[in-house]
């Protein structure tokens, strides 16, 4: 699956899409301090900006794994467990790593080298059983 919208509702659509990609409980407000912040996220970026747009889902990905290799989130291992839960291969990520590498820096790129690892191996352990 490289397109996560159904043609349907937006928001419906955004947290099929977030749920698809197992990043836990989609943003939105909880009564707390951060309530903007939820609110944002799950009222903008995810129905508007990762379900809107003319870019499929697995470039979305790409593109964020890319940002945050450039600027050193540890968040990119999710955006890599995530990219794969859409339909990227192993392979693509590695693609991408590399390509980003020349651009960002082998050092950044390097630890998300070793972020990938770490997600395929425990990909591999859960497929093991």
């Amino acid at each position: 699956m490289t397109d996560a919208s159904s043609g349907g509702d937006e928001f419906a659509d955004a947290r099929h899409l977030y749920e698809l990609m197992g990043l836990g409980q989609y943003p939105e407000p909880t009564g707390d301090e951060f309530d903007v912040f939820n609110t944002i996220a799950g009222d903008v970026q995810w129905p508007k900006v990762w379900i809107g747009g003319e870019l499929d889902t697995k470039t979305k990905c790409f593109c964020s794994i890319s940002a945050l290799i450039a600027t050193g989130r540890p968040q990119v291992q999710n955006h890599i467990r995530a990219a794969l839960a859409i339909g990227a291969t192993r392979q693509e990520i590695a693609d991408v790593i590399t390509h980003v590498a020349f651009y960002s820096g082998f050092p950044a790129a390097g630890n998300a080298v070793r972020a990938a690892k770490e997600v395929f191996a425990e990909l591999d352990r859960e497929a093991a059983g």
